[in-house]
């Protein structure tokens, strides 16, 4: 990647040296940003670092809450929202909230600020769900950066007024790009590494977001990954009504990163459906009719088969016997650009056909019944997918209906005009690419509509999983337990409720870091899956927190099978600390006056569990005034 014109020093300068002020984050989010350098600080002082900002703790607890982040019990406490989201996630999305805060004083004429946002959060959203297939990043901190790839955007339309990123907007990118380049000695992408570098993103993040050619050959290491993986959430985001997605580029970045067009049509649905409710956490209100609306464009350019190249139709067979014939109209076919193709015999020509596949087909009729068979037989073969074009030498009445009635488009008398047999062949040549361009688009829709009919019970399936650890999640559950509980209500049938929580958790983070802790989560989903009968329902519905529902299940039962699971997980795992988990077990459905009352009884019996001294089972009492 060539070296911007200006150092990196000069362009921080340039923006911040400008009369008007350049929206920062909070000395907070700065702050936080700074702290995920120290190794002697866990996660109760990065909660205590951000409760100075009392704005930014209840912001931060909405988004623990979203629908990327929910767990089985809303997070009332900063210490909860810094768990599920990562202190790094956590300190980046900082930056960004106050940076948003900020810029709202900001009023820049000609720019439109909250085009801008919007159109960041669902960078943002595309990245993180791009992020989530390639396996690059967490998503809290793969949302950061896709949220924050194009903030130099906005310094420079607020440090140098609106013309310095609207000039050649109209065109490519790439115009814009230049135009700051020749203008101001760098372009929006180098001013949003500069500022990300500023802030403390590590090096290869904020490198990750310059403009750079897309080369010839996907990305080995992983900053030029990463690199292409903005340039497609780049290719992805939204759009005014004027500028036209380049479903082209999009294509082309998705194959160096070996992601398929269902791929990208996913990661908009999934990025669509989430939308709204996290531009809320952004204090931006969204209608879903906007969203859809938004997002509609992108999938119809990703839907758009690219332009057809038929060289075939260019090509033109000419049959006939008389050698003279053919080197005239070979001649004639050649000066206009045309390939001309020569068949002698109409068993020579069935076979070019056949092999090369010329579209528009010249034919001497003056060749006697042969060629009139001939003509049959391509019509019945190929339908209105070949232009037929016969010569008759004598053009009597007899020879055109013939022609015509053997299936012939036009009949030209011979010996014919050059300009009108290349009149001829062109409109033919014509009709046929439209005629394959349309049978391609036809064909390329209905695949679209399979990959898209797969996709969508693919969504349905992974909007229901858990991708740490392939159990169910909060959405499988809110979908699985209504029925299961009216059905075991309605039939008299015990059902119970198991609640399990991952005992210090928070200390296997903090000491040995999320990749162990990520270790254990899917070690706790192991046994649980391996515990659990097909008709059991289990689920990880929190952080640390999973939940086993087994319809047809005594009391009896389901105290054996939650100290199986419990002894299961404490017995010791290779390459992991020792665990152990508290479990809570409400029975009897008909007890309860709803679902969401035995589920509290079960997560009062594990709280129970906890203050006991864990790694134990506790049962809740059975009848509704006990769960009330």
């Amino acid at each position: 990647m060539p070296a911007p014109t200006l150092p990196d020093a000069s362009i921080l300068q340039t923006l911040t040296s400008a009369e008007r002020p350049l929206p920062s984050p909070s000395a907070v989010a700065l702050e936080l940003m700074r702290a995920l350098d120290r190794r002697d600080l866990g996660m109760r002082d990065i909660a205590n670092i951000a409760r100075k900002d009392p704005a930014l703790v209840a912001r931060m607890i909405q988004l623990a809450n979203s629908a990327i982040f929910a767990g089985m019990r809303p997070a009332v406490a900063i210490e909860e929202a810094v768990l599920r989201i990562g202190t790094g996630g956590l300190a980046r999305l900082a930056i960004a909230m106050s940076l948003m805060q900020a810029s709202k004083s900001a009023t820049v004429e000609g720019f439109d600020l909250r085009r801008y946002w919007m159109t960041s959060i669902q960078r943002g959203l595309v990245f993180q769900h791009l992020s989530q297939r390639v396996g690059k990043m967490p998503s809290a901190e793969a949302f950061s950066l896709g949220l924050l790839a194009d903030v130099g955007q906005l310094a420079m339309a607020v440090s140098l007024g609106a013309q310095s990123v609207l000039a050649g907007a109209q065109g490519p990118a790439s115009d814009l790009h230049a135009e700051q380049q020749a203008r101001y000695g760098f372009d929006h992408g180098d001013a949003s590494a500069v500022l990300l570098a500023h802030w403390g993103f590590p090096a290869v993040l904020a490198q990750a977001v310059r403009f750079r050619p897309l080369p010839a050959t996907p990305g080995v290491d992983r900053e030029a990954q990463l690199a292409e993986c903005v340039a497609l959430s780049r290719s992805l985001q939204l759009r005014p009504d004027d500028v036209a997605p380049d479903a082209d580029l999009m294509r082309r970045l998705a194959e160096h990163l070996e992601l398929s067009e269902a791929d990208l049509q996913g990661v908009l649905a999934s990025a669509a459906q989430d939308m709204a409710s996290m531009a809320s956490v952004f204090d931006m209100r969204l209608e879903q009719k906007e969203v859809d609306a938004e997002f509609d464009r992108l999938r119809r350019a990703l839907a758009t088969p690219p332009l057809l190249v038929d060289p075939v139709a260019e090509q033109v067979l000419v049959v006939s016997q008389n050698a003279d014939l053919r080197a005239g109209l070979r001649q004639a076919l050649q000066s206009a650009g045309h390939a001309a193709v020569e068949a002698v015999t109409p068993a020579a020509a069935t076979e070019i056909v056949l092999i090369q596949g010329p579209r528009v087909i010249v034919l001497d009729w003056a060749d006697g019944s042969e060629m009139a068979a001939l003509c049959r037989n391509l019509r019945l073969a190929h339908g209105p997918r070949i232009y037929l074009l016969a010569l008759s030498r004598g053009m009597d009445q007899h020879s055109v209906l013939s022609a015509l009635d053997a299936g012939a488009n036009d009949v030209l008398s011979s010996p014919v005009l050059p300009q009108m047999l290349l009149a001829k062949i062109q409109t033919g040549a014509r009709a046929t690419r439209v005629l394959a361009a349309a049978e391609a688009e036809r064909s390329h829709s209905q695949r679209a509509q399979r990959t898209l009919e797969q996709r969508n019970a693919e969504l349905l399936q992974a909007a229901g999983t858990d991708e740490l650890t392939g159990l169910g999640n909060r959405r499988a559950l809110d979908a699985f337990l209504p029925p299961i509980f009216a059905q075991a209500v309605s039939e008299g049938q015990a059902l119970s409720c198991l609640m399990f929580d991952l005992d210090e958790f928070k200390i296997i983070n903090d000491r040995l870091g999320h990749d162990i802790g990520d270790q254990a989560l899917r070690a706790v989903g192991r046994v649980l899956r391996q515990q659990s009968r097909g008709m059991d329902f289990v689920a990880r519905v929190g952080g640390e927190e999973f939940m086993m529902l087994c319809p047809q299940t005594s009391e009896d039962a389901a105290l054996r099978i939650a100290e199986r699971i419990r002894a299961a997980i404490a017995a010791p795992q290779p390459d992991l600390p020792p665990l152990s988990v508290s479990v809570g077990v409400a029975v009897g459905a008909a007890s309860f006056a709803d679902a969401a009352s035995m589920i509290r009884a079960a997560d009062q019996a594990l709280l129970q569990a906890k203050r006991l001294g864990r790694n134990r089972v506790c049962l809740a009492p059975s009848s509704a005034a006990a769960a009330g």
